[in-house]
């Protein structure tokens, strides 16, 4: 007979953790195996080569299928094409997704999102924090730009989920992002706490349009945007709020699947929530996933602050069972690691038609 999962190897499903190294060494290994972290993400520091990461993606998976509670990882990355794309070659370099809604063309987005997803899948990455469903409509915004799609709802819209498709189609979870949107803010979120000012029917006009399409064709994980609305939430930023992630995002727009957060040491909330607060008020507006990008003490500080919360009662136990119900669902129906199976290289290659045609639609 199966035996439970414990309140820690429950809570250590709720993380997305960062790591340094290019291989299996002990500091991830006690993430894992002490911490039973569920997920991790990639950067830079990460990647030697391809056979180096999917060796280590491989060691990482089966060590974490040998510990309880023998689920595997969710193994992500930011990999957007242009400016954001952690790997570098011989991994693609697509250029920004900005030129999609300069060719408004749903087949060239649905191609786009294939191959990236291809790529990911190619060496066992089976997560990846995209498509940006941010509207680009402030020009002074320092950190989305060319990153969206458009600056038109309409074209966020169909684009969003024609690349949606084409990652469904490779066998890898799409992460949508960053809700409620962030495209209209003036401010990096990194840096400090952006606000939006826009009027509730404006936000549901614009900023929401994206989401809902994707969430009407299968999005099954949102990240958060660490920004403040003032129509909705005068207090909170999105990531902590009740209203915008409760009653917006479950029960107005109809959301099932994981709300993840934004990194949790940007300075938007890290320099304006106590860090005491985090599992608290997450877990109350309806995080099932935390990240936490670079700081492996804060993973352990924030899984412990986790658990003491639960056993407090400041975190009610369904509450933990809902988000780890939601993951471990996901989690089932993730396909089984190929990596190896097909050799980046060719596929890369292979896309390089898709990079001229794409570039031909940015503008000077």
């Amino acid at each position: 007979m199966k035996t439970p999962p414990s309140l820690s190897e429950k809570i250590g499903q709720m993380m997305v953790a960062g790591f340094e190294g290019t291989d299996l060494n002990p500091q991830i290994e006690d993430l894992i195996v002490n911490h039973h972290v569920g997920g991790l993400i990639l950067f830079e520091r990460n990647f030697e080569n391809p056979g180096q990461l999917t060796r280590m993606i491989g060691d990482l998976q089966k060590l974490a299928l040998s510990t309880p509670p023998f689920a595997p990882l969710f193994i992500s990355v930011d990999q957007e094409g242009g400016r954001v794309s952690r790997l570098k070659p011989p991994f693609t370099r697509f250029p920004d997704p900005c030129c999609l809604g300069n060719a408004r063309s749903e087949p060239l987005a649905h191609r786009f999102g294939l191959a990236l997803g291809r790529e990911m899948r190619a060496v066992g990455i089976n997560m990846d924090y995209a498509p940006v469903l941010d509207i680009n409509t402030n020009p002074e915004n320092p950190i989305i730009g060319k990153r969206a799609f458009s600056g038109e709802p309409e074209w966020a819209s169909k684009l969003g989920v024609a690349f949606l498709r084409g990652f469904q189609e490779a066998g890898v979870l799409a992460v949508g992002k960053h809700f409620p949107g962030h495209g209209d803010t003036s401010q990096d979120s990194h840096l400090t706490l952006p606000h939006v000012d826009r009027d509730d029917a404006t936000l549901h006009n614009v900023e929401l349009a994206p989401f809902r399409a994707a969430i009407q064709n299968g999005l099954e994980i949102i990240m958060t945007a660490h920004v403040i609305y003032h129509a909705w939430d005068e207090k909170f930023p999105a990531t902590f709020s009740i209203p915008i992630l409760q009653h917006l995002l479950r029960e107005k727009l109809g959301f099932k699947g994981l709300i993840i957060s934004d990194d949790l040491e940007m300075k938007a909330v890290e320099d304006h929530i106590a860090f005491e607060s985090f599992a608290t008020l997450g877990t109350q507006a309806g995080i099932d996933l935390f990240l936490f990008c670079h700081d492996t003490g804060k993973v352990k500080a924030f899984l412990a602050q986790m658990v003491r919360d639960v056993e407090t009662g400041q975190i009610p136990g369904p509450t933990i069972d809902r988000s780890v119900q939601r993951i471990l669902q996901i989690k089932s129906k993730m396909p089984p690691a190929e990596s190896g199976l097909t050799d980046l290289v060719s596929l890369a290659k292979d896309h390089q038609k898709l990079v001229e045609e794409m570039q031909s639609h940015l503008q000077p």
